[in-house]
This record gives structure tokens, C-alpha cells and sequence, in this order.
């Protein structure tokens, strides 16, 4: 499974995610991309997910159709120790999400 953290989650959370090969945008050179450019270019990569804070994402952006499915963590902020307890659900979406699906967590 290859992953793609949005820039405003930490990088560190890509450790807690077992059997996944975890990028954050900044470090493939996408920092401060515009959400509609962005996904553009994540399409053009090899990546099966991208895992974001981002709960308007789906409503603001075309989600199906694309090669890749989206992971929408709802959380009171995006510090890791507010992330942590939701890593056995990503987990579970992770294994779950399509292409071109949404999953919210919780």
C-alpha cells in the first residue's frame, strides 16, 4: 500500500501505519499545491491513497473517477497525539478504500 499525507498532517503519523509506504506532500515536492492541481498530480503517481484532515475535500474536489481513494480523518486538530487513536481505523479504511472512494474516519 502506498500512502500520501497531506502537508497539514505530521509525517511522523506515516509510523503508525503498518504494511503502508508513506509519503507527506512536501516531501514529493507538491508543498502549498492548490487541492485541485494536487490531486491532479497524486493521479499521475503510483499511490493508492491519500489521507487527509481535509473534511471538505470531497464536497470541493472530484473524488470517483480518480486512480487513487481518499481517507478523510476527523479530528479536533492534527497533532499526532489526536491522531493516534484513530490509527487502527485508518488502518481498516486502508484496506478498505477503492479508487475514487471517500472514507471518513471516524
Amino acid at each position: 500500500m502506498k500512502a500520501i499525507l497531506d502537508e497539514c498532517l505530521p509525517k511522523r503519523l506515516g509510523n503508525y501505519l503498518d504494511d503502508t509506504e508513506c509519503w507527506t506532500v512536501p516531501q514529493i515536492g507538491l508543498a502549498g499545491t492548490k487541492d485541485t492541481e494536487l490531486l491532479k498530480k497524486l493521479g499521475a503517481r503510483d499511490i493508492n491513497v491519500f489521507i487527509t484532515i481535509d473534511g471538505n475535500l470531497e464536497y470541493q474536489q472530484k473524488i470517483s473517477g480518480r486512480s487513487f481513494g481518499v481517507i478523510a480523518i476527523r479530528s479536533a486538530s492534527n497533532r499526532l497525539e489526536d491522531l493516534i487513536p484513530f490509527v487502527p481505523q485508518i488502518g481498516d479504511a486502508l484496506l478498505k478504500v477503492k479508487p475514487g472512494q471517500v472514507i471518513r474516519v471516524p
